[in-house]
């Protein structure tokens, strides 16, 4: 089935230290607490890794895990999402400094704080393997990041427990001017495709 997701997040604040971190969400306890009345399964918040500068991927993980916590604690199941720009020229280095601060937090949660990790496709094929299998890890899906969809298939066909979660991959080659047997027929395809390249890794 499908389940209600809610965006929290307020954009994002100026490139420092190589991320882009999330702006304050000053009104987030009470939009927590009508999301939990309305019947909302969880949040998706997004920050931003454009360098392998650790002191701004620890800044930037902080606040994913920070702000996690508390939707946690209204309830809900964060969707913790610090994309690592796929155009970094630093771009591998900067995914293993991630990876080490996930597990550092994941390791500090609670047996009760289970959360959801969506990263972008790793340059190292099952980097995040050892996050997927961690016990406070609910799934770790991947977003395509401005990769083709072909591109993004292909990496995560190699990935082992990682499934999609993509936006600009799966709408790709839709177009307005498309009848609606085109369209339905387009992303028919996307979807189809997509969905074998999550089943292959597993």
């Amino acid at each position: 089935g499908i389940v209600p997701i809610l965006k929290v997040d307020k954009g994002l604040t100026p490139e420092k230290d190589g991320v882009q971190l999330m702006k304050p969400i000053p009104d987030l306890d009470s939009l927590l607490k009508r999301g939990k009345e309305k019947g909302i399964f969880g949040t998706k918040m997004r920050s931003v890794i454009k360098l392998a500068n650790n002191d701004g991927i620890k800044a930037n993980v902080n606040q994913q895990f920070e702000i996690g916590r508390r939707i946690v604690a209204a309830g809900l199941s964060p969707i913790l999402e610090p994309e690592v720009d796929i155009k970094s020229p630093e771009k591998e280095e900067a995914e293993v400094m991630l990876k080490a601060h996930l597990l550092e937090h994941l390791n500090q949660l609670l047996p009760n704080e289970k959360v959801m990790l969506k990263l972008t496709l790793p340059s190292v094929d099952n980097l995040y393997k050892e996050v997927i299998d961690h016990p406070n890890v609910l799934r770790v899906v991947a977003l395509s990041g401005g990769y083709t969809r072909e591109e993004a298939n292909a990496i995560l066909c190699r990935q082992d427990g990682m499934v999609a979660s993509f936006s600009r991959a799966l709408t790709e080659g839709l177009k307005d001017q498309m009848t609606v047997e085109e369209f339905d027929a387009q992303l028919d395809e996307s979807i189809g495709s997509i969905f074998f390249a999550s089943k292959a890794g597993k």
